[in-house]
């Protein structure tokens, strides 16, 4: 999805790695567009990052008709990977390389930006139901911000039963499995769901700082009830996560190594410095370029880049 804040917001992205920790993050909902209802966990300003994942959108859940489809138009990207995740509902992402790929629950849309991208997302012709899903960012290491753009779409990822618990592997590393979606940074992001409840432990990286988002019933993490709709900061330095899960209840977890880079955000761009983030909307005001090229399947309107003031100074 796109931030659709027409304010841009300046968002500063400190790395907050410590020790183990459970700390509730505060989130925003709102509605996008013609009335798509999201939690917006990250970026927030208590907690900005969580390893290198620098945005998260809880979508729904909720239902559709389809004369009130998902609408997103043409927008661009830059330093960053989006993941998107589905639990319920279809969307169809159309982009600049071309790709044209319908997603639907258990299967992974990953989009590299790398220097230049633009996307737009809809509900696929004619579709109506359930909505449910969530939508991350994951910033790029500095030295692959400008990394060749590209999409891929997985439907074949790592799943296995542990403890009564069903886990698929979305994205990165986990219990020594591997996904096999291309990151550029150690992480992790995993679906964990129990039908019937239970307990599981995980070993999991002392150098990941670690996040759980609920997204169906209720957790608990050392004694502690998580509520459904929460995003928690789980803090750096355990070496395995023991989670209770409650009956149809399902949580994503979600972190990796800290980049140790200045991470800056200016509405759909990811950048080291402010004048990357200036020289993206400005290109984005030029489009189509060589940068960001058309999305010529999508019969919409582009959106548009909130200015980024010149006087108001970004820090790392």
């Amino acid at each position: 999805m796109s931030n659709l804040n027409d304010n841009g917001d300046v968002v500063e992205c400190p790395n907050l790695a410590g020790r183990p920790t459970l700390e509730a993050v505060p989130s925003h909902r709102s509605v996008l567009g013609s009335g798509l209802p999201i939690i917006r966990h990250l970026p927030s300003r208590r907690q900005r990052l969580i390893g290198p994942w620098c945005f998260l959108d809880h979508i729904g859940p909720t239902s559709l008709s389809a004369d009130s489809p998902v609408d997103v138009g043409t927008h661009p990207h830059t330093g960053l990977q989006t993941v998107t995740w589905l639990f319920e509902g279809a969307l169809l992402h159309k982009d600049s390389l071309g790709y044209e790929q319908v997603i639907e629950p258990g299967q992974l849309n990953l989009m590299t930006a790398g220097h230049g991208i633009c996307h737009s997302e809809e509900s696929p012709p004619g579709f109506s139901g359930p909505m449910h899903g969530l939508q991350f960012w994951i910033a790029l290491p500095g030295e692959h911000e400008d990394t060749t753009p590209a999409f891929a779409h997985h439907t074949d990822l790592p799943h296995w039963e542990k403890d009564g618990m069903s886990v698929t592997l979305v994205v990165g590393e986990l219990d020594g499995r591997h996904s096999p979606a291309k990151v550029f940074s150690p992480l992790v992001g995993a679906d964990i769901e129990a039908h019937e409840g239970g307990t599981l432990t995980l070993p999991v990286p002392a150098s990941f700082e670690l996040g759980l988002c609920i997204n169906q019933g209720h957790a608990h993490v050392e004694g502690n009830r998580l509520d459904v709709g929460e995003l928690y900061y789980l803090g750096q330095g355990r070496e395995q996560l023991t989670l209770t899960l409650e009956p149809g209840s399902r949580v994503m977890l979600l972190g990796g190594e800290p980049l140790h880079q200045p991470v800056l955000l200016w509405w759909n761009f990811v950048g080291r410095d402010q004048a990357r983030l200036e020289q993206a909307v400005a290109d984005w005001d030029n489009w189509p370029n060589n940068r960001f090229g058309e999305v010529t399947a999508y019969q919409g309107k582009p959106l548009k880049a909130p200015r980024l003031d010149p006087q108001v100074r970004l820090k790392g």
